[in-house]
C-alpha cells in the first residue's frame, strides 16, 4: 500500500481532470452554498435537543470557522446568529434536514462517477444512506463536544505545559479529527461501489491534510495575489467563500480519484 501512494497521487491528477472533477467541484461548491446554513441548524438543533446545552452553538460554529481560511467570510460569520435563532419548530427541523440532502445527493453522484460506478441505489436507500452521514456527524461533533468540555475542566489543575498542550490538542487535534470522521464517513457510505477500509483510511489522511494546506495557500492567494476586495468590492466575501468551496470539493475529489488507484488490485 505504502509503495502505491507516489505513482496513486501522480496518475489520480490525470484520473481527476479525464473524470471532469473541475465540473463536479464546481456543482459541489454551488449545492455546498444552497445546504450550509439548513444542515448546520439542523445539526445544531438536533444537538441541543439531545444535550440540552446551548454552548453547543460556539462549538459548533468555531468548528464550522475553523473549516474555512483566515479571510474574512461575512456569510460564515452571519451562520452565529442564525443558529442561535430560538423556537425553532420541529417541522422546520425536519426541512432543514431535508434540503440539506441535495448536497449529499451531489455527493455521491461525483464519487460513483469516479468509482466507475453506473449503478444507481434506490432513492429511498439513497435517503437513508444521506441520513445515516448526518447522523454520523451529529455523533461526531457530540463526541468531540464533550472530549472538550471534559479537557476544559480538568485544565486549570494542571501544570501550565501540559494546559498550554491540551489546548492546542482542542484546537487543532479534535478538529482535524472530526473532519478526517466525516470525510472518512462520505467516502465510506456515499459511494455504491465497496472500496476497501485501508484505501479509504489512507485517502482520507492524505486528503485531510490537503484541505488542511490549502487553507493557507488560499488565504494567500485571495488576499496577497488576486486581492477579491480591490476587484470586486462588496460581494468580494461571496466569491472567495464560493472558491474555497471549490477549492476543497475539488481537493476531495483528487482523494477520492487517490482512493480508487489504491483500491486497485494491481
Amino acid at each position: 500500500m505504502i509503495f502505491k501512494i507516489p505513482k496513486a497521487l501522480i496518475v489520480s491528477f490525470k484520473d481527476f481532470y479525464r473524470d471532469e472533477g473541475i465540473f463536479l467541484s464546481a456543482a459541489l461548491a454551488y449545492f455546498s452554498i444552497l445546504s450550509l446554513i439548513p444542515l448546520s441548524m439542523f445539526i445544531v438543533n438536533v444537538l441541543i435537543t439531545l444535550t440540552k446545552e446551548e454552548t453547543i452553538i460556539r462549538f459548533v460554529y468555531n468548528k464550522l470557522v475553523f473549516l474555512f481560511p483566515q479571510i474574512e467570510l461575512q456569510m460564515v460569520k452571519e451562520i452565529r446568529n442564525l443558529l442561535m435563532l430560538k423556537g425553532v419548530s420541529e417541522i422546520s427541523l425536519i426541512l432543514y434536514g431535508f434540503f440539506s440532502l441535495q448536497l449529499f445527493t451531489a455527493i455521491e453522484f461525483s464519487l460513483n462517477k469516479i468509482f466507475k460506478e453506473s449503478k444507481k441505489r434506490h432513492f429511498f436507500i439513497s435517503f437513508f444512506v444521506s441520513f445515516f452521514i448526518i447522523f454520523v456527524i451529529i455523533i461526531s461533533v457530540a463526541a468531540s463536544f464533550a472530549l472538550t468540555y471534559m479537557i476544559r475542566i480538568f485544565r486549570p489543575h494542571l501544570i501550565s505545559e501540559l494546559g498550554t498542550l491540551l489546548q492546542f490538542f482542542v484546537r487543532y487535534v479534535i478538529t482535524f479529527l472530526l473532519l478526517f470522521i466525516i470525510i472518512a464517513s462520505l467516502y465510506k457510505f456515499l459511494p455504491k461501489k465497496k472500496i476497501k477500509t485501508s484505501s479509504i483510511l489512507v485517502g482520507t489522511l492524505i486528503t485531510t491534510a490537503l484541505i488542511e494546506v490549502a487553507k493557507y495557500i488560499f488565504a494567500f492567494y485571495v488576499s496577497q495575489i488576486i486581492k477579491l476586495s480591490t476587484l470586486y468590492g462588496s460581494v468580494s466575501t461571496f466569491l472567495a467563500l464560493l472558491m474555497w468551496l471549490f477549492y476543497a470539493w475539488a481537493v476531495f475529489l483528487y482523494g477520492a480519484e487517490l482512493i480508487n488507484n489504491l483500491d486497485k488490485k494491481k
